[in-house]
């Protein structure tokens, strides 16, 4: 049985050998860049930009005493709505989530409870300010928008070029609540330099040194005239042996889909004090 705290890593986001075949993909010939805003600049034109995305994959949660396997489906509304099923062992849902710009929905079928909240119960769980627009974008391989873009420094390593800050603020809340406990980020991007997706990123915030993030996108693969990465690393804990990891099978892109979400009369809901989550993750 599946650990409860599984599903606070999976929602980073939310973070390989993908089971569908490689497409091959020509790269960019052109010359490398070495202007800090042409790179963002191509980086952000090469984003994953799609109305509807759907996508089924395997998974697995690691950690430094054990791994455990599960399987599940990711549909998305472009700024709308992110749904999340979690099926175990005999394709049997044990958790279904519904994230939207302003609230968070997190069905326990095991459990048969739920629980409903804002998604500052989010911010405080992890520890990182995050909200729906970067759990969309850590999920689609793409940088945080409505942040600032031009505080970045430029490197090259190998085939990447790195963008770095050690300051990054939000220049977008969605109410005076998110914009007040909004937290500076320290962020490194690592860009490809012939497809200028993001293989990697770290983000921590600024004053807390316990919390970072690690991103790691892979196994990039044409869907239509874009590309996304089929593999997907997200590590949350300092000892890096605490880490989960997706495999795509099946990708869908602007065909509309539909996100199913009830929770049965049965089942009790789950009360939480949001700022007691905040306490106890700072501890």
């Amino acid at each position: 049985m599946m650990k409860k705290h599984l599903i606070y890593i999976a929602l980073l986001s939310l973070f390989f050998v993908s089971c569908s075949k490689n497409k091959a993909v020509e790269l960019d010939p052109n010359a490398v860049q070495t202007d800090v805003d042409s790179v963002y600049k191509l980086m952000e034109n090469h984003q994953f930009n799609a109305e509807w995305f759907g996508g089924k994959f395997r998974g697995a949660y690691h950690n430094s005493d054990d791994k455990q396997m599960f399987n599940g489906q990711i549909r998305i509304r472009k700024d709308s709505l992110i749904w999340i099923s979690i099926t175990a062992v005999m394709n049997i849902e044990v958790f279904r989530i519904e994230i939207k710009p302003d609230s968070f929905t997190f069905i326990n079928r095991l459990e048969k409870s739920y629980i409903k909240s804002s998604t500052q119960f989010l911010r405080n769980r992890i520890g990182i300010d995050v909200d729906f627009e970067m759990l969309q974008a850590v999920l689609l391989g793409n940088d945080f928008p409505y942040y600032q873009n031009d505080v970045f420094k430029l490197n090259t390593r190998n085939n990447n070029y790195q963008l770095s800050t050690i300051s990054r603020r939000k220049l977008k809340a969605q109410s005076e609540e998110v914009e007040k406990n909004s937290k500076i980020l320290v962020q490194n991007i690592l860009v490809d330099k012939f497809t200028y997706k993001i293989d990697k990123q770290t983000v921590k915030v600024v004053g807390n040194d316990k919390t970072v993030l690690r991103i790691n996108y892979n196994n990039f693969q044409e869907i239509g005239n874009q590309l996304f990465p089929h593999n997907m690393i997200i590590k949350y804990k300092e000892d890096n042996k605490t880490f989960i990891e997706f495999n795509f099978s099946t990708i869908t892109v602007d065909e509309k889909l539909r996100f199913p979400f009830r929770i049965s009369k049965k089942y009790s809901e789950e009360k939480i004090d949001e700022r007691k989550s905040y306490k106890n993750n700072k501890e």
